[in-house]
């Protein structure tokens, strides 16, 4: 019994100059923290916001469909599809921003053509982003690959053919 009790004091001592892990790691900032950041920005420019809202539908599915943990596919239609979506600001803005001037801005065909190729070309580079690395790694490792067959040509021609390493090394002169 008095071996676990000195046992136990200095774990308890390692116990307590220890601060717990959680209060270590920095503090993640919630979806709470932006929904106080924007809301009031979204209420200041409501018709901007009903405007956008409809707009940026392709960013939702993808960010509902999107499974890796960096969102590099809603990063990338996001943003995309807002650069898109920015003929309905720019109709909307000039009209005045006002309630009467939503109705006309969506139905406006050249906005809803900006936004939706805006968010297909981010679905495009998202899907040909890997093809188009894979070609280029692929190239890279070829042209090492020559550079290195090349070297390996330019040392057997200077010191034979062991160099290779299949073939013996000749004795040692004495």
């Amino acid at each position: 019994m008095a071996a676990s009790k000195a046992a136990a004091k200095p774990a308890a001592k390692a116990g307590k100059s220890a601060k717990p892990a959680a209060a270590q790691a920095p503090k993640k900032r919630g979806p709470w923290l932006w929904l106080c950041l924007v809301a009031p920005v979204a209420v200041a420019l409501l018709p901007s916001t009903l405007v956008l809202i409809p707009a940026m539908v392709p960013t939702l599915v993808a960010r509902i469909v999107d499974p890796a943990p960096g969102r590099h596919l809603t990063i990338t239609v996001g943003s995309l599809n807002l650069a898109g979506a920015l003929w309905f600001m720019h109709d909307l803005w000039s009209m005045g921003q006002s309630f009467a001037a939503i109705t006309p801005t969506l139905g406006d065909m050249l906005g809803w053509l900006a936004a939706l190729v805006g968010a297909g070309t981010g679905w495009a580079i998202y899907s040909l982003m890997p093809i188009l690395s894979r070609g280029i790694a692929t190239t890279k490792s070829n042209a090492r690959l020559s550079r290195l067959r090349k070297q390996q040509e330019d040392l057997i021609e200077q010191w034979g053919d062991p160099v290779r390493g299949g073939g013996t090394l000749p004795a040692a002169k004495r």
